[in-house]
């Protein structure tokens, strides 16, 4: 089925959700209005309706506009919502154990450390809401292709252009003062800043090269180059260096990968081990197109303050090697030694999600969480070629920014809904989805 026709088909869903965000921006109770609505879709098996929802929301809560700084509360009440829906509709899902039963022994050692936690309270809530993410996201997905069919593969990915069109759109309809520009003129669109926009597109394109790779005919190579194209140059706009470097590897390694996996891996390697050289030639090369000030090539020697944060995060894990302080607690201390880090010359948070583990829940804790990772692709590799990519291009990012260990962002659970779609057996016994796409049809001609 084409884009359109998909967009056709659930315009008048977005449009709802549109109506309902300017409610709340006029009157933010009115936020509260979605929650019955949510457990009626959820008692009528709507789960990719419930999906969406909970992404729209998490996108609202990434923005740094005051007009929505009532989503930051809102989005932890719909959380729970969605774990109740779970629980009364737990007996009806399918047997397949999703993603979850891969991180049990980590989630076993979070649990263990928030004993040492100096926010015991909120890195209880932070570590649940982690939990019920990696819980609740797959099994969802999984439900939804059962009782919808694989359509809905396609209206996750319109979704998904939609909110890129949308970051265009905003920023640049009111120029450069507009709400999708920073001061520095960086794009951020929807988001709260460029570094999740950037990250945003690599997610996305994660899962348009999954449909395309592992189930043919889902993505048309013209609808693939477009997608790569307002990808690209999305990414360029953000100057996010780490995503763009992300975004190449994928698309380089997804082409290597297909010729022979050891190729891949070789040239990897060798990429790594004169990384020095490509980076001064990247530098020079992106100047001599003009680009150093979109990319903020100026700034890359000192990483943009991240390596004062990195020194940082490891010099307080000598304190607890082995075994964390809980969830939330890099966070915590970035905050209490704000002034410290600030005159050193950063502000914000560790931005390295694995140094962010370590402090957390300690070595054992991340050695745990990247056994998970490696069990699921191992999985992957066995139906596609894509799924070592995949996992380097988003540790690659992973290692510049924190959005990895986050639960209620807009990035964790689209990347876990990219992984249920690539690991999934249940998606290869469904049918073609014949009827459901008459039907469907059948919906547009009636809207029409």
């Amino acid at each position: 089925m084409r884009i359109i026709d998909l967009l056709i088909l659930d315009l008048r869903f977005y449009l709802l959700l549109g109506i309902w965000m300017v409610c709340c921006i006029v009157f933010p109770l009115f936020a509260y209005v979605l929650i019955p609505i949510v457990f009626v879709l959820g008692r009528r098996d709507k789960y990719f309706e419930i999906l969406i929802v909970f992404l729209f929301v998490l996108i609202l809560s990434d923005s740094t506009e005051l007009n929505l700084i009532w989503v930051k509360s809102f989005k932890n009440i719909l959380a729970l919502s969605l774990a109740l829906i779970f629980l009364f509709k737990f007996r009806s899902f399918s047997t397949e154990g999703g993603i979850i039963r891969y991180f049990l022994p980590f989630f076993g050692i979070a649990l263990l450390c928030l004993t040492y936690s100096p926010i015991p309270i909120v890195g209880s809530q932070k570590m649940l809401s982690y939990f019920l993410v990696f819980l609740i996201v797959p099994k969802f997905v999984l439900e939804a292709i059962k009782i919808q069919g694989r359509i809905i593969l396609r209206r996750f990915l319109v979704f998904g252009l939609i909110i890129l069109l949308s970051s265009l759109l905003i920023a640049y309809i009111g120029g450069p003062d507009s709400l999708g520009m920073m001061a520095n003129y960086r794009l951020n669109g929807v988001f709260g800043n460029p570094n999740g926009l950037g990250t945003y597109v690599l997610i996305f394109t994660c899962f348009v090269i999954v449909l395309k790779e592992v189930y043919s005919g889902f993505v048309s190579r013209i609808e693939y180059v477009i997608i790569l194209v307002i990808g690209f140059y999305i990414v360029i706009q953000t100057g996010s260096r780490g995503a763009l470097l992300s975004l190449i590897v994928l698309i380089g390694s997804n082409n290597l990968f297909k010729i022979a996996p050891w190729i891949g891996i070789l040239v990897i390697a060798f990429i790594i081990s004169i990384y020095d050289f490509l980076l001064s030639y990247f530098v020079a090369t992106m100047i001599d197109l003009g680009l150093q000030e979109e990319l903020r090539l100026d700034k890359i020697e000192e990483a943009s303050g991240r390596v004062i944060a990195w020194t940082f995060a490891w010099d307080n894990i000598q304190d607890s090697f082995f075994l964390g302080k809980g969830f939330g607690y890099d966070r915590n201390l970035t905050r209490i030694n704000f002034m410290r880090l600030s005159k050193l010359g950063h502000e914000g948070g560790v931005h390295n999600s694995f140094l962010m583990l370590w402090l957390n829940v300690g070595l054992l804790g991340l050695v745990a969480w990247l056994r998970g990772m490696f069990l699921v692709i191992i999985k992957g590799n066995k139906k596609s070629k894509i799924a070592i990519p995949i996992f380097i291009s988003i540790f690659l990012s992973a290692f510049f920014e924190g959005w990895l260990i986050g639960s209620l962002n807009p990035f964790t659970p689209f990347f876990l809904i990219t992984l249920t779609v690539l690991i999934s057996n249940d998606f290869q016994n469904v049918e073609s989805n014949a009827g459901t796409e008459n039907n469907f049809e059948y919906k547009i001609i009636k809207a029409s």
